[in-house]
């Protein structure tokens, strides 16, 4: 399949987003003026209501927060160039600066300084909020192994998963099968997927919600991930949009009581061993060898210190 490669925008181009840019300025200027008569004849401002909505997309921001009194994460837009710059430079240079002192690492993860005595909070992160945006294999390679493990998942439904041997399957195919320009599409695709990730959760990051893409989708919100658009889509792709689902189970219902049998024998003979009771040839025994008995160590404490109240003279 052809790769997506990116090119500059001419001269033509950038005039034509730049018009395109007016007429939706102009309509936004029109929705404003019929807003401004709509909200007189109820006797309220135009203001009073945009204020209403600011302050409810703030609160939508801090709940990613889980509650707490920390919005560092917030992101505040003037639509002053100067100033955006100026905050946007501080920030990278905070987190420099964080990065280069260990002992100020993770302090944003609690709501407040640590106090003796007091109790503190652990704040929820945007990578572990539900409602974030998902985030795209790192690379080509990787996007690759999710696309193919879907793929022979579903063409062996009898058969239990090892995904340790699917895995070294699927590396021969791509650095043996798979042809250079095969290998640049899942690069490609890494990479788009990456600014695309990076434009949703900046706006994320400063509303506390966010446009699904229209490039890239994740099947099922758990499976691989894919382009949006069918036309864009390989052959491998095409096949994984056909696929009544991509969450399989991990072995074959048939197994699972085998299974089951086989991880009790395992839980039952761990515990044996721990108790000196199994041998190292795997025969079961008797009388415990002490030999064999793991004991837990335990740190001792340190001894009281010994004070003496001396009366004054």
């Amino acid at each position: 399949p052809p790769t997506r490669k990116r090119v500059p925008l001419t001269r033509r181009e950038i005039d034509q987003l730049f018009n395109e840019c007016d007429d939706e300025i102009d309509e936004t200027k029109e929705l404003l003026d019929e807003a401004t008569e709509l909200c007189a004849t109820i006797n309220e401002t135009i203001s009073s209501q945009l204020t209403a909505v600011v302050q409810g997309g703030a609160a939508l921001a801090a709940s990613t927060t889980a509650g707490h009194s920390n919005t560092d994460h917030v992101i505040v837009w003037t639509n002053d160039y100067e100033i955006d710059r100026i905050e946007e430079l501080k920030r990278n240079m905070t987190n420099r600066l964080r990065a280069m002192e260990p002992e100020s690492r993770g302090t944003e993860r609690w709501d407040k300084p640590r106090i003796a005595g007091e109790r503190r909070r652990r704040i929820a992160r945007d990578l572990d909020a539900p409602e974030a945006p998902p985030e795209p294999p790192a690379t080509g390679y990787i996007l690759f192994v999710g696309q193919y493990t879907a793929k022979i998942r579903h063409d062996r439904p009898n058969q239990p998963h090892n995904q340790t041997a699917v895995v070294q399957e699927i590396s021969k195919l791509w650095g043996i099968s798979l042809t250079e320009e095969e290998r640049d599409y899942y690069n490609d695709f890494a990479e788009e997927a990456k600014i695309e990730y990076e434009r949703m959760n900046m706006e994320y990051r400063a509303t506390g919600t966010f446009r699904p893409s229209r490039f890239y989708m994740k099947m099922e919100g758990v499976g691989p991930w894919i382009h949006f658009r069918p036309e864009e889509r390989n052959n491998l792709e095409k096949e994984l949009a056909t696929y009544e689902t991509v969450q399989f189970p991990p072995r074959p219902p048939e197994l699972d009581e085998e299974y089951a049998k086989r991880d009790a024998e395992s839980k039952r003979r761990r515990k044996l061993k721990l108790k000196g009771l199994l041998n190292p040839d795997g025969t079961e025994r008797t009388v415990p060898d002490m030999s064999l008995v793991r004991v837990p160590t335990q740190r001792m404490k340190e001894p009281p210190s010994i004070t003496t109240n001396r009366k004054a003279t």
